[in-house]
């Protein structure tokens, strides 16, 4: 009950301090493939981008719901929020999610894989909608270490669609600790188009650390920072996520 309690002040604390806009990776992860049948779980999902380059500072706000069907097939449901500057804060997407996990690590030696068909549909102007499928992959290691990683191709519709197909990809490498927390790195790339890669620094790249773990078997959280690589990044994300399991 402690950690439920710790939880929610600390989801509460950062929400006071809303004022900014949402980048379109600041709330992504790496998530894992792993699926459970009949887990439920809430999360939410905040970050925060210092203002840079005559941008103002954003934040950025999402909730989602995921319940896993069976063993292999799992849905989300996604809300996203975010304002800049002194703007209103206001919903920009709604999302769904369907994950097939297709491959199970207790029978491959430590390998999760599964695909994922995502759809966003825009809540407001300015903003494009998209269809997306992503390729989900993890590995754990004898030495505590765990790979994971996504690849993820996309298209665009509506208001500011870009032509071609989106690609991106996000990588992460964890160590677990004593304490069962585990630290690590993130690296997220977004190549842009296919009708349009661009230059390096034309396309977003991010690399930064990451800790995650714990509070009780319900409850996990993880905090993450990412740094720009590219001058088309952002040249900062701070995020917090926490999730409530039942």
């Amino acid at each position: 009950m402690r950690s439920i309690h710790f939880l929610a002040a600390t989801t509460l604390l950062w929400a006071l301090f809303i004022s900014g806009d949402a980048f379109a990776q600041s709330t992504s992860g790496v998530s894992g493939s792993d699926v459970k049948a009949g887990e439920n779980l809430f999360e939410y999902r905040f970050s925060y981008s210092p203002e840079n380059d005559g941008r103002d500072e954003g934040f950025a706000h999402r909730f989602h719901f995921q319940h896993g069907f069976s063993d292999s097939w799992r849905g989300r449901v996604l809300l996203s929020f975010g304002k800049r500057g002194a703007e209103t804060l206001k919903a920009q997407t709604a999302s769904v999610e369907i994950l097939h996990q297709f491959k199970e690590s207790e029978d491959t030696g430590g390998w999760d894989s599964a695909v994922r068909f995502d759809g966003n549909i825009p809540l407001q102007d300015g903003i494009s909608g998209r269809a997306r499928i992503a390729w989900h992959n993890a590995y754990s290691f004898e030495n505590d270490v765990e790979l994971r990683g996504v690849i993820l191709l996309g298209h665009e519709f509506g208001d500011r669609a870009h032509d071609g197909v989106t690609i991106e990809t996000r990588e992460e490498i964890t160590y677990k600790l004593s304490s069962g927390a585990r630290i690590g790195a993130q690296l997220f790339d977004n190549y842009g188009t296919t009708a349009h890669f661009g230059s390096f620094n034309e396309q977003k790249h991010q690399l930064g650390p990451v800790f995650k773990g714990k509070l009780s078997n319900h409850v996990k959280y993880e905090l993450s920072a990412l740094f720009g690589l590219s001058h088309a990044a952002s040249d900062a994300d701070f995020r917090l996520f926490a999730s409530y399991s039942f």
